[in-house]
Parts: C-alpha cells; structure tokens; sequence
C-alpha cells in the first residue's frame, strides 16, 4: 500500500476492488544539496548538487484483472502442469514388420530352386567340358574255332568309358602279321561300353595259337590282347 506522500497512478481500464483504486507506485525524487565553493583564487573547489535521483521506485508486481472483476497480483499461475515428452513404445517406429509365413515359404522354395538349378546347369557344363577317358580294356573271342576249318574268328575288344563324348584311334596288332590300319571310333556322350571288332580268318589243315592285341593311342595309351586258337585235322 502507497504512503501518502509517495507519487502514484491509477491503473487505466481496472475498476476498484473493495473500494480500494489499483494504483502503481512511481518512486519518489531526494534533492541532494546545493552547489558550494571553497577557498578562493584559482584553486577554489566547487561543490555542485548532485543530480536528482529516483529512490524507492516500486517493484510491486504488475495488477491483473480477470474477467469478472477478480484481481490478481504477479506473473499467474500456469494453465496446466508441463506436458511430458512422449516415449516411444516398445517395438513401436522400428519399422521392421515380420513376413507372413506364406511369403518366407516362396522364398526358401525359391532358393532350393535356385541351387538346384546351379546343380544342373553346372553338371552338364562339367560333362560337356570333361574330355573322354578310357576306364578299362578286354578282349575276347566271341566264338572260339574249335576244329573246324577255314573259318573267321570273331575277336572284340570291349572299352569302358567315363561317359563323355569323343574319339578313339586304335589299331589291331596280329601275332606273325603286319600291324593292322589306324581306325577312329566316334564315342556318344553316356556311352559307356564301347565294341572294337577284330576279324581274323584262318585256313588250311593244321592248328595255330596265335595273339590278337587292340592298341589304342586316343585319348591314351592302352593295350590289352587275348590268345586265338586254329585246329583243323583235315576236311
């Protein structure tokens, strides 16, 4: 509340309350002295009044009135307790969503297809690729002579293969005879047995043991042989 002496103002636009005039207090203004002067002469010091100060300028908080005539006194009370800031759910925003069963099925089918297709395709480029190999080499005689006479043995040499296409160069080698001509023998792919025949003719009276021997050059060397036998006691 104001003193009597102390400079006020009335607040514009607010009405009284309790009879009583919402007023500001202004401060008040202390004269400090008048000017005086000491000593004479050059070095005379003057004294002058100090400038007027305001003192006890009102620090009261500002008046607010609220609609329906209530006053009130200071910066106010806030509305509402401060808002908290919004944790995130657990496992809300990771933006990671779990696949339906259905489309993590087409997937691993997918790549069981895939590798199965890598199989395939990688097994017909090895079998393509792969040279032809000879495993094995026999040679038979499909029907022996026995005593007949004038007669031509069949003689066949059987080659196992590792199933790859090409070619083998071979010749027969006769025991008492000139070697026999190079032949090539064109291998399928898949075919693993392959038939090189030999035929030998026999004549005139008498008996022979002779040696018939395949030699093959391509796609190695190799050679394997089986003994035939002549007997004939007369016509």
């Amino acid at each position: 509340m104001s003193s009597p002496n102390e400079p006020t103002a009335a607040v514009p636009g607010v009405g009284a309350v309790g009879g009583v005039e919402p007023t500001v207090g202004l401060g008040r203004t202390v004269d400090l002295g008048r000017t005086q002067v000491f000593g004479a002469g050059p070095e005379a010091t003057v004294a002058g009044p100090a400038s007027a100060r305001t003192v006890g300028a009102s620090t009261e908080p500002a008046v607010t009135v609220a609609p329906g005539g209530e006053t009130r006194f200071g910066p106010g009370v806030p509305v509402g307790p401060p808002v908290a800031p919004a944790w995130p759910q657990p496992g809300a925003g990771s933006g990671v969503r779990s696949r339906p069963v259905w489309r993590r099925l087409v997937s691993v089918l997918s790549t069981l297809l895939t590798v199965v297709l890598l199989v395939v395709v990688g097994l017909f480029l090895w079998q393509r690729l792969s040279p032809l190999e000879i495993e094995g080499v026999t040679v038979a005689v499909v029907e022996p002579a026995g005593s007949r006479c004038d007669v031509t043995v069949d003689v066949v040499a059987t080659v196992r293969t590792n199933g790859n296409a090409g070619t083998i160069r071979y010749q027969w080698l006769r025991s008492g005879s000139p070697p026999g001509a190079m032949v090539s023998e064109r291998v399928g792919r898949g075919q693993r047995s392959v038939g090189l025949p030999l035929r030998w003719s026999f004549t005139g009276v008498g008996s022979a043991r002779e040696t018939a021997t395949v030699n093959i050059v391509e796609p190695s060397v190799t050679q394997a042989g089986t003994e035939v036998r002549y007997a004939c006691r007369g016509r």
